[in-house]
């Protein structure tokens, strides 16, 4: 029985995981989440996200370089819901977005628990806790950018969530679709091998997340909608190539009239690469 939805049933869909070859990778047939034939809790501590337990500082500025157009855009998208609000950024990784979200609000808080990070946002003077529940004092607004795949028994982190927000207060969640088109669409192999991870527990798709949400009862799906993070010069080269980073390689397709619509046909079927939730607290 799936975790999420409680009504579909399981089927293999891939061998392994890029660095496990033990842990295979299964499909709901009713919501269509895809999970790993093994949940646990994942050790994120002493570097287990970034494959080394400590960071130079030119490795961090380069995962910050790797994360700024996603930090630019959630905080372009996100600032008018929190200008002068109590925010708090759950796996704030090294701190891009809270540095951009900063000029809208003073009052800024993370949760992290990878000490590389940890070491490096506290020198940069931001509170950072490695527990939610360290917080006494609930938030106007807790974001979630490409964690809430990485959380076993995600009911009760969404119930943590809610413990923590005002009422009336907005949860955002961005995740990976476990619908997306390299997956469903083109069917390429290389890709699942390349995207399937043992640190990924869960790839909801738009209706296990709505079924997800629904059944913990707690909140209103304010908006739901999707964002392609990657162009079509990407998803070509893997096609071609099946290798990542196409976007780098055929610069010449980077344009942003094909992008926009490319990006509009593959939210209508539901299968751009990552899906955005804006949740408020009942």
């Amino acid at each position: 029985m799936c975790d999420i939805c409680g009504k579909g049933n399981s089927k293999l869909v891939h061998k392994g995981t890029r660095d496990n070859r033990n842990i295979d990778v299964y499909e709901c047939d009713f919501c269509h989440t895809k999970f790993l034939g093994e949940i646990k809790e994942n050790d994120y501590k002493n570097g287990f996200m970034n494959g080394i337990h400590r960071m130079t500082p030119q490795q961090i500025q380069n995962r910050l370089n790797a994360c700024k157009k996603d930090d630019e855009r959630r905080a372009i998208a996100l600032k008018k819901y929190c200008k002068d609000k109590r925010i708090l950024d759950f796996g704030c990784g090294f701190g891009g977005y809270l540095d951009l979200i900063k000029e809208v609000t003073p009052d800024i808080f993370g949760v992290e628990v990878g000490d590389s990070e940890t070491e490096y946002l506290k020198s940069k003077n931001f509170n950072i806790k490695t527990d939610i529940n360290e917080y006494s004092e609930p938030f106007d607004v807790i974001t979630l950018f490409h964690v809430l795949e990485h959380l076993p028994e995600p009911q009760k982190w969404l119930d943590t969530f809610a413990k923590h927000l005002k009422s009336g207060g907005l949860l955002f969640l961005e995740v990976p679709n476990g619908n997306d088109a390299l997956l469903n669409l083109y069917k390429s192999d290389k890709f699942a091998d390349f995207t399937y991870w043992s640190a990924h527990l869960y790839l909801y798709t738009v209706k296990s997340l709505k079924l997800l949400i629904k059944q913990n009862g707690q909140y209103k799906i304010e908006k739901a909608e999707q964002v392609q993070r990657y162009p079509l010069s990407n998803h070509l080269y893997w096609i071609k190539e099946g290798k990542p980073e196409g976007h780098k390689k055929l610069t010449y397709l980077n344009n942003k009239l094909i992008n926009t619509f490319y990006t509009k046909f593959l939210s209508a079927a539901n299968m751009c690469d990552t899906l955005f939730f804006i949740l408020r607290k009942i």
